[in-house]
């Protein structure tokens, strides 16, 4: 690695949250890189504007309106990345995601848009961009995995196969979408009774997209492709969870993918503070959280 080499970084969903603290701390790291460059993509422009403020305005961060729920968008910003920036990225951290709490078919599509179709969108658009070891770093959920626990061993199977294409991945999403539709969620495998359904069924999904994609694009460029959990951080998402742990060690979760030399981390894999998780785990509850966030804290 080159001492005077330029490294790009695009974050997602970087205006506020774990977002906007991955682009601080890239900002404020010592690296063996020559300048980092921030592309700091926020589907609001004077959000992202103010973001810039917040930072102190650093001459090495740059405001990408970006709604990755968008294609119109997504192409877009493809097209500002190629004029202004030569078409060249060195690490997509794909942070955009939301949470819609009802359990509806447009909740579910409105979910399904940014933290999966807008991910699949996005990576499949900038992947010519990507240098030689490249990195992917899709920002997932430990929801994730504990949802899928509470799903029939059918779709746990089908989730987790090896042999999964993208094609079958997105009929497994409009499989879950559908029963929302047609009121047979119980029937068709999923469990209502989950802490968020949707919302943990697109982190499951996410998971397994970033399994798809590394099979199929890692010796391309010698990529690594990775999802992450921040681990349960207070953000908007939760309202601010007065147990949950620091937004910043939420950043340091997703950096450390970032930033660990290449053949320290297992491609395709799911991680949290540098320890691989499972990608089917047993739900924990809510009031253990609290327990969870502290251990993690005095890590």
């Amino acid at each position: 690695m080159s001492s005077t080499q330029r490294r790009i970084i695009l974050v997602t969903g970087a205006n506020k949250g774990v977002g906007f603290w991955i682009v601080k701390k890239l900002v404020e790291q010592k690296s063996n890189y020559e300048e980092t460059v921030v592309l700091l993509g926020s589907r609001n422009v004077k959000r992202g504007q103010d973001a810039l403020i917040k930072l102190g305005s650093p001459s090495n961060v740059f405001l990408l309106q970006l709604d990755t729920s968008s294609l119109e968008s997504i192409i877009r910003v493809t097209n500002e990345i190629q004029q202004k920036y030569t078409g060249q990225l060195d690490v997509i951290i794909n942070n955009a995601g939301i949470s819609v709490k009802e359990l509806s078919v447009d909740a579910a599509r409105q979910t399904f848009a940014t933290n999966y179709y807008g991910v699949k969108l996005l990576n499949e658009h900038l992947l010519p961009f990507l240098r030689e070891h490249g990195r992917i770093i899709n920002v997932s959920s430990q929801i994730g995995p504990m949802t899928l626990y509470e799903t029939s061993k059918g779709i746990q199977e089908k989730y987790t196969a090896s042999t999964l294409t993208f094609t079958e991945l997105d009929s497994l999403v409009e499989d879950f979408i559908a029963a929302i539709k047609t009121n047979t969620l119980d029937a068709a495998g999923y469990s209502i009774k989950s802490c968020s359904p949707i919302y943990g069924m697109s982190k499951a999904a996410l998971n397994a997209l970033t399994q798809v994609e590394m099979r199929q694009w890692k010796n391309m460029k010698n990529l690594l492709i990775v999802s992450v959990t921040p681990g349960f951080c207070a953000t908007d998402i939760n309202d601010n969870a007065p147990d949950a742990r620091p937004v910043e060690f939420g950043a340091d979760s997703i950096l450390h993918a970032v930033n660990s030399p290449l053949g320290e981390l297992e491609n395709g894999a799911f991680y949290r503070d540098g320890e691989q998780l499972p990608f089917i785990s047993k739900p924990i509850p809510r009031d253990q959280w609290k327990n969870v966030s502290k251990e993690l804290n005095q890590k």
